[in-house]
């Protein structure tokens, strides 16, 4: 019997997670100087992100123009840096960002140096948490796009996950699922 030194290799489909965490490179040990990391967060159809930080520690600077994380869907939903209480800087706070759809984007920068002009305890990044939460696609105040909320011509009916429409007594739902058309009566 002979034994690999490496096992093959195993390949499957990661699975749209509905919760998890993200973390700044090295985190809880401060973040590397000259970095570029990204993370793109998509969880089912139906449903949207919702993020939040834990933890943000990251080299304060006007316009965050150093060190920064940025926070994207379809739109920039913000930058940030610096640290809570800091006077320079763009702090997340406790502020918990949702994304217009099923998909959010982070961005985290570091420059050439990760230090506290000349201060020997250097920054050391972010937690942040995200979860999938249920879209409500009949709130119109939900719809990314005007053309991307449903168009059930009388009623809107959501469940975790998706939606229905129906109509009014004396109507029938058409083949399109969201035209009522009214029954004709012989």
């Amino acid at each position: 019997l002979r034994l690999s030194p490496h096992p093959p290799a195993r390949s499957s489909p990661v699975p749209r997670k509905l919760f998890g965490e993200i973390r700044s490179p090295s985190y809880p040990k401060p973040y590397p100087n000259n970095n570029v990391s990204t993370w793109d967060i998509h969880v089912p159809k139906g449903y949207v992100v919702k993020l939040t930080f834990k933890y943000f520690d990251l080299e304060p600077s006007e316009s965050c123009f150093y060190d920064y994380v940025k926070v994207s869907d379809k739109k920039n939903l913000g930058r940030y840096c610096g640290q809570l209480g800091s006077t320079t800087g763009s702090h997340p706070g406790t502020k918990e960002f949702v994304s217009r759809g099923n998909r959010m984007h982070l961005e985290f920068h570091s420059d050439f140096s990760n230090e506290d002009n000349g201060t020997v305890i250097p920054y050391r990044g972010f937690l942040a948490y995200y979860r999938a939460v249920d879209l409500d696609e009949c709130d119109p105040n939900n719809a990314a796009e005007k053309d991307e909320r449903p168009r059930c011509q009388h009623f809107c009916h959501n469940y975790v996950g998706g939606y229905f429409c129906s109509c009014r007594t004396g109507y029938q739902l058409q083949s399109d699922h969201h035209s009522c058309k009214g029954k004709l009566e012989f």
